[in-house]
């Protein structure tokens, strides 16, 4: 294998960001959560859709604030979901105060899909 200068560099620069992922893995835990409001049908079909890719949905239930600190104390890697805006709002908050960044938000009529994840860096 002949190793030129832009493939030595290459991988001098991929060196940091790989460790950098390791640490981000440790201190932000795995995987993705995936929520939803039960009442609203974008939620229900979110939840399938989530369910047909095996992974772990939850309903969103019992009080919001309590509820998302549960969710965020585990530290997921993403916190994914449909709601409406009252628990989006909510649980926006929650996610700020956790360190955590929201990275998408679309609207759909009364529901709302939302993607949150660690904040980066500080």
């Amino acid at each position: 294998m002949k190793v030129t200068r832009r493939a030595m560099l290459a991988g001098l620069a991929a060196t940091p960001a790989a460790a950098s992922a390791a640490s981000f893995c440790w201190r932000h835990g795995h995987g993705t959560v995936l929520l939803f409001d039960p009442d609203l049908p974008e939620g229900r079909a979110f939840a399938r859709g989530g369910q047909a890719w095996n992974r772990a949905v939850e309903p969103i239930s019992g009080d919001r604030i309590r509820f998302a600190r549960a969710v965020f104390a585990r530290r997921p890697a993403m916190v994914q979901g449909v709601s409406r805006q009252s628990d989006a709002v909510l649980l926006a908050e929650v996610a700020a105060e956790e360190g955590y960044d929201q990275l998408a938000l679309s609207v759909d009529g009364v529901a709302l899909a939302w993607t949150f994840a660690p904040r980066i860096g500080g």
